[in-house]
């Protein structure tokens, strides 16, 4: 443990490490290289000046409202509160050093991606950097030995996986932040730090982040063109769209701490994603004719099921054969999911 220098007050405050872990992930840089812009040059070109044009460049200042003790949120508001802290100072992190190298790796052989790389690289890192204060805030620091890069290890993401699994990130994150904003405007009670201020600029450096995706996307015609691009969609679309809504179960009491019912906010952001995305990919899902939430809370009884299972006194060999009709519903549930139209 060390002291640090909190830059709103002057005083120091015992500060402790804390470790994050970010993602660290690449992609076949070949493919992305070969990305068409001048075909597209219209919609690159507005992405970018978006980007370069940094609208938010000046929001993220602390003010007086920061220069305070934090020391009487105690208890599991401060647990659930430096949770999130460190789950998005990971996040940003790791979109910070995956946006950086991919500019370094295109840079020469296709510098309009580079240029969107890196403008998306330093949103993230302000972003880091203003979260980092968050935490000291909590007399926390993030251990950043994760930036030397012989400490990480990659995953590495098919083509197609690596754009439309980032491209839905960014747009989700952005319809995280604003929903969370709005509601916080509307009841200003449940704004016990001020962090959650900074989401409206927050949700719009990640919009347009997804604007620039979204042009890769056009660019790419197996991504954005023909039956396997659609039903490629639509699968991530789904696999996305079910990781989301079944986080409302393990972020209810945060999300309570702010005033908000978990499945109601993560059904509305699913909706506002949903509609977001029409402009950029080849489809969309239909929530209302595939009824994804009720058919995913078919799941989640059947998973809830099986984590009984899991921590009875049966041995191994039992637990699982009491698990199989409730994997076998699941995977139903998946299938039908994936063969309904439920396309719009």
């Amino acid at each position: 443990m060390e002291y640090v220098e909190n830059t709103q007050s002057n005083t120091e405050v015992l500060a402790k490490e804390t470790l994050i872990f970010p993602g660290f992930y690449t992609t076949n840089i070949g493919k992305l290289s070969s990305t068409d812009t001048s075909s597209f040059q219209g919609v690159f070109t507005t992405a970018i000046t978006n980007l370069k044009n940094d609208y938010t460049k000046d929001k993220y200042i602390r003010d007086e409202r920061f220069d305070q003790s934090w020391d009487h949120i105690q208890g599991e508001a401060r647990e659930l509160i430096v949770k999130l802290l460190e789950m998005y100072c990971a996040a940003e992190y790791s979109g910070f050093l995956l946006y950086k190298e991919l500019s370094h790796e295109l840079k020469e052989t296709n510098s309009v991606l580079s240029d969107g790389f890196s403008l998306m690289s330093r949103d993230e890192a302000r972003h880091a950097s203003f979260l980092n204060k968050a935490l000291l805030d909590f007399h926390l620091k993030p251990g950043l030995g994760f930036l030397k890069k012989e400490h990480r290890k990659y995953i590495f993401l098919p083509f197609s996986w690596f754009i439309y699994s980032t491209y839905l990130s960014e747009r989700i994150s952005s319809c995280y932040y604003i929903t969370i904003f709005e509601h916080l405007e509307s009841h200003p009670e449940y704004s016990i730090y001020p962090l959650f201020s900074f989401y409206k600029s927050w949700s719009e450096d990640e919009n347009r982040h997804g604007d620039f995706f979204g042009a890769v996307i056009k660019s790419q015609l197996q991504l954005s063109n023909g039956l396997k691009a659609r039903l490629v969609c639509k699968f991530f679309l789904l696999l996305i769209f079910s990781m989301t809504y079944f986080k409302h179960k393990s972020n209810y009491k945060l999300l309570a701490l702010l005033g908000l019912d978990a499945r109601e906010y993560y059904v509305s952001t699913i909706r506002k994603v949903n509609n977001s995305i029409r402009k950029d990919l080849p489809v969309v899902i239909d929530l209302e004719e595939l009824q994804l939430f009720e058919e995913l809370d078919i799941c989640l009884l059947h998973i809830s099921e099986n984590e009984k299972i899991n921590i009875s006194n049966q041995n191994t060999l039992l637990k699982l054969i009491r698990k199989i009709p409730h994997y076998s519903t699941i995977l139903l549930v998946i299938l039908r999911l994936l063969i309904r139209s439920g396309t719009a």
